[in-house]
């Protein structure tokens, strides 16, 4: 049996008051231990040195329960008897399952938790006396129940912040956050400021939400729609949530394919075909369907689709674009809406805000841990420590997710992907500490683009970033220095100045770390903004110089001393350094 708090010494002369603050911080149920222990510590003191690395575990919170496993297995509790009480052969096996993915990611070597099979047996044996049977059943019982306590429920089990709910952007997949909001009727979707829409608004070509939503992702082409788009012009019909072949109705030779190919965010049209025979890949309609035509006007011209119907005797068009708009966010509206304040001085992004944010997930349960920026359409770039130990092994347990601004919310426009490849800076941390931290992530298949999902720029060639420079760091990452903070549900964003080198070397000089030629610093003196735990692999965007509207990654978020304190700027992995290695790996590996 765990000694309970209200208990005094089980085994006076033997056991010791616990006092190694990981486990204190992390409330493990017993409050008497041993040394020295029998992993080969013989002080409380030599434990808690042991155990603060592991903080990194408990921070992306792959498993509740891993701090009473670490804490068991290295300030083991003291029983009535004198001796040490061992993890259960099941806490041990749950925390390996979840988290033996970190672990190797983060080069955190556990070897007693290599083989779980040493440890009691307690699934076997109901009386075997061990840390943690109880703790994992009652785990395992609370993630089968449908709670939220603090939130909106939706979608059977999921669970989104209140402040979510009436706030014009769809988070459920049955989107009871948008429906029943003052002032909407029944039948009708709350998208913002008071305004409400009905699925005939819905891609028609004319803007009536505050932020565009109706009129995103309206169009695509069925073929493919990465680097390259091409098929057949498809619409989105919302009555029956899926895209159709879309007929012409009112065309213009000239200027129709350049506004088409513009619209799906490409510059180059290649090829154009008005095809009267509709093709056999042809969804069919079946039920009720809106009548709704696609207005979208260009220079003079007005063009007119509608999602074709099978008598409907009208043409298709047959589409080829090349050369996408890297780096541009395709806003269809003007945001007047008040940000909220988050990450560390900085805002949260509404949905769509930032569609080259990447995020990387790991393990069986899909934990976040890291960020990327999507980069073209097989390739993103991230920071090689996310990478860690782990290039070419374990690969199937790394996902990418993209198209995502709110990771709790249902995905509409949001992919996940495996992955085909990893490519760590061969000389990351090789002489100086952090040095070349960057990395590329290959998705084992092409994205297929839209407004929510996008690729950012690579820096202009010979392009150097100059001291003053504001650009943005994005992220999820905590929005407090603090233990207890909690990577954030929703992006966040913060603008932040370059600084050189020779000043940023200055503000942290004798803490025996050197920013060198492929690191670059943002931030201010007085401190208050900056990234955070969480944040790092994603990108510091930067406006480009030729053009205000269009972004390119400038760093990738390395390291930092605490985050926004005063003279602790954050260090980036400078990109521009990198562009011959990362355009080296994508001609290489490219598919």
């Amino acid at each position: 049996m765990v000694v309970s708090k209200n208990d005094g010494n089980p085994s006076k002369g033997k056991c010791v008051l616990l006092e190694v603050k990981f486990c204190l911080d992390h409330k493990v149920p017993y409050n008497y231990t041993l040394f020295p222990n029998y992993l080969g510590d013989f002080s409380q003191s030599d434990a808690q040195t042991d155990l603060e690395a592991y903080e990194a575990i408990i921070d992306v919170r792959c498993y509740e329960l891993a701090s009473l496993f670490l804490c068991a297995a290295m300030v083991p509790p003291c029983s009535s008897q004198g001796y040490f009480l061992r993890p259960c052969r099941s806490l041990c096996q749950e925390t390996k399952r979840r988290c033996g993915f970190f672990f190797d990611v983060f080069g955190l070597p556990l070897p007693s938790m290599e083989n779980c099979n040493l440890y009691p047996d307690d699934m076997k044996y109901s009386d075997v006396k061990c840390v943690g049977h109880k703790q994992v059943k009652e785990e395992k019982i609370r993630a089968t129940r449908k709670i939220c306590l603090a939130g909106f429920q939706c979608d059977v089990n999921r669970c989104i912040p209140l402040d979510w709910q009436c706030d014009g952007h769809i988070d459920c997949q049955d989107k009871t956050d948008e429906l029943n909001c003052e002032p909407c009727k029944t039948d009708e979707i709350h998208c913002g400021m008071n305004t409400c829409i009905s699925d005939y608004h819905v891609c028609d070509g004319k803007v009536d939400c505050p932020w565009g939503q109706d009129e995103r992702n309206c169009l695509q082409l069925s073929g493919m729609m990465g680097d390259v788009g091409k098929g057949v012009l498809e619409l989105y019909r919302p009555e029956h949530k899926t895209f159709h072949t879309s007929c012409i109705t009112k065309w213009d030779l000239i200027n129709a394919p350049k506004a088409i190919c513009e619209r799906l965010g490409y510059t180059t049209v290649n090829h154009t075909e008005l095809i009267r025979e509709k093709p056999l890949t042809k969804i069919r309609h079946t039920g009720h369907q809106l009548d709704v035509s696609f207005n979208l006007p260009y220079n003079e011209s007005m063009l007119q689709l509608k999602a074709c119907n099978d008598d409907d005797d009208l043409p298709v068009l047959e589409l080829t674009c090349t050369n996408i708009q890297c780096g541009t966010r395709r806003h269809l509206h003007n945001n007047n809406f008040k940000a909220r304040k988050r990450i560390i001085g900085g805002s949260q992004s509404n949905p769509g805000d930032w569609p080259f944010l990447a995020a990387l997930l790991g393990g069986p349960e899909f934990v976040f841990y890291c960020a990327g920026v999507l980069i073209s359409d097989q390739w993103v770039l991230t920071a090689a420590h996310c990478v860690g130990n782990l290039t070419g092994l374990n690969i199937d347990e790394w996902t990418v997710q993209l198209g995502v601004t709110r990771r709790n919310a249902y995905a509409f426009l949001g992919t996940r992907f495996k992955v085909r490849n990893v490519f760590a800076h061969s000389q990351y941390n090789v002489g100086a500490q952090h040095d070349n931290d960057i990395a590329l992530f290959q998705v084992k298949q092409k994205v297929k683009f839209n407004d929510h999902l996008l690729p950012v720029c690579l820096p202009p060639p010979n392009y150097e970033l100059e001291p003053g420079t504001r650009c943005t760091v994005i992220g999820w990452g905590k929005r407090e220095d603090t233990r207890v903070s909690e990577y954030e549900t929703a992006v966040n964003e913060v603008q932040v100045p370059i600084i050189t080198r020779e000043i940023c070397n200055k503000w942290l000089n004798n803490r025996e770390l050197n920013v060198t030629l492929g690191m670059v610093c943002a931030g201010y003196p007085e401190g208050g903004k900056d990234a955070c735990q969480g944040d790092s692999g994603g990108p510091l965007l930067c406006r480009h110089p030729h053009n205000f509207e269009q972004w390119f990654v400038g760093g990738i978020v390395s390291w930092g001393i605490k985050c926004a304190h005063p003279h602790l700027p954050g260090v980036y992995a400078y990109v521009p350094k990198y562009l011959n290695w990362i355009q080296d790996i994508m001609d290489k590996y490219s598919y």
